[in-house]
């Protein structure tokens, strides 16, 4: 029974021995892991960082423009409000012709209809002429507004890659610290 007991010891103490390296091992895995998700959130927090830097700054580049567009809108409704109020009768007009005639409509006001139906035309014309001079004295192009949209877009983009680049170099730190 001896040699039974002391292989009975034995086997303890091995599985002891096996029991305090796991744990010792299992201690290490965790203490890396604590780091490494300690590395990753700074990174993820420094990239937020930066990207909510940038949504601030197009943010505040939109607002500008709006207030722009706002002031320009003001003060064209402000020195011609005719011409305003001719482009708003115009699209009444131009809803209007748009909907079907009735048979009752023809019956009871079929001359008139057309008379008012020329009169409608010539005022849309009228309003289509005036919103065009006072489009082109504003300076609101169709080059202009289109340099403008390519140099937001461009904006867009390159904030884009920019975070794609970030987002790149965290994936690579990250790969690099796993070897």
């Amino acid at each position: 029974m001896n040699k039974l007991t002391d292989n009975i010891d034995k086997a303890r103490a091995a599985s002891r021995e096996r029991l305090e390296s796991a744990r010792e091992m299992a201690t290490e895995s965790t203490v890396a892991a604590r780091e490494k998700m300690s590395e990753s959130k700074a990174r993820a927090a420094a990239l937020l960082g930066e990207g909510r830097e940038k949504a601030a700054e197009r943010v505040a580049a939109t607002r500008d423009v709006a207030k722009k567009a706002a002031a320009k809108s003001e003060e064209t409704i402000s020195n011609s409000p005719l011409a305003i109020v001719a482009g708003g009768a115009a699209l009444g007009v131009l809803i209007g012709a748009l909907l079907p005639k009735s048979k009752a409509e023809g019956k009871y006001v079929g001359g008139a209809g057309r008379k008012i139906n020329e009169t409608a035309k010539t005022a849309y014309q009228a309003a289509k002429d005036a919103s065009r001079d006072q489009i082109s004295e504003l300076g609101l192009t169709n080059d202009n507004m289109r340099e403008q949209f390519k140099d937001m877009f461009g904006k867009a983009i390159e904030a884009a890659k920019t975070a794609m680049a970030a987002a790149q170099d965290a994936v690579k730190e990250e790969h690099q610290g796993k070897k």
